[in-house]
């Protein structure tokens, strides 16, 4: 899993979206900041560099100890279902984490509940349902993309992130949009699980399918990922 987050931030539309995120929450020093799901602590450590006072949370262990060895930021284990630290940050980033829990609402009103008064939110998903990929048979892509629809705890995330906040009380927000397109497949296989064969356990023909358009230069991929910030 570390291996593809890091190739994942390595992406230039990741990069993109973060610098907006950051463009957009204006952190200042001193704020304290919660990063919600941190992996590995890339965004934990730019809003460090910024000067804040961070604390990174993720479920795994394995994370929160590669994210604890990054000046600055003290990271924890913890569940966000759970989470009770009312009031305690001036900035929350959650980014790629409500697409695999079991209860999303629940985790954005701990996460609002978390803010302090005058605090920004940020959200950031990914909407599956809204992945194509050109150049294979469409009857494959569409069987192969069903099933992996219904791996992803909540596959539409994404563009549903604005809602879910209005619904805890946040109507103050903005809402960014990206489009990751792709003519190279090793390129999109690093960001998108199910066109990597050592990720994604799928058919032999769709990976042989997918290598073949890709040599043709008839391989493209697009997948949609929305930014929402919300102000409390």
């Amino acid at each position: 899993m570390r291996d593809y987050l890091e190739r994942v931030s390595r992406q230039p539309l990741v990069r993109a979206i973060r610098d907006q995120g950051l463009e957009l929450l204006k952190v200042t020093p001193g704020e304290r900041v919660l990063d919600a799901g941190c992996g590995p602590g890339d965004m934990a450590a730019r809003f460090a560099d910024l000067g804040a006072s961070v604390t990174a949370m993720d479920h795994d262990p394995a994370m929160v100890a590669v994210a604890g060895d990054i000046p600055g930021i003290t990271a924890v284990t913890a569940d966000l279902t759970t989470l009770d630290r009312p009031g305690e940050f001036d900035v929350i980033w959650s980014e790629r984490v409500l697409q695999h829990v079991h209860d999303p609402d629940q985790i954005v009103g701990n996460l609002v509940r978390a803010l302090a008064p005058g605090g920004r939110i940020c959200l950031v998903d990914v909407d599956w349902t809204g992945l194509v990929v050109d150049g294979v048979d469409d009857d494959l892509t569409d069987q192969v993309l069903g099933v992996f629809r219904t791996v992803v705890a909540n596959p539409s995330m994404g563009r549903t992130l604005r809602r879910r906040l209005a619904r805890h009380g946040v109507v103050r927000t903005e809402v960014k949009s990206f489009l990751g397109v792709s003519t190279e497949l090793a390129e999109a296989a690093a960001v998108i699980p199910v066109l990597d064969e050592r990720v994604i356990p799928g058919p032999a023909a769709w990976f042989s399918a997918l290598r073949a358009a890709d040599e043709k230069g008839e391989f493209l991929t697009a997948l949609p990922v929305y930014l929402v910030l919300g102000s409390a």
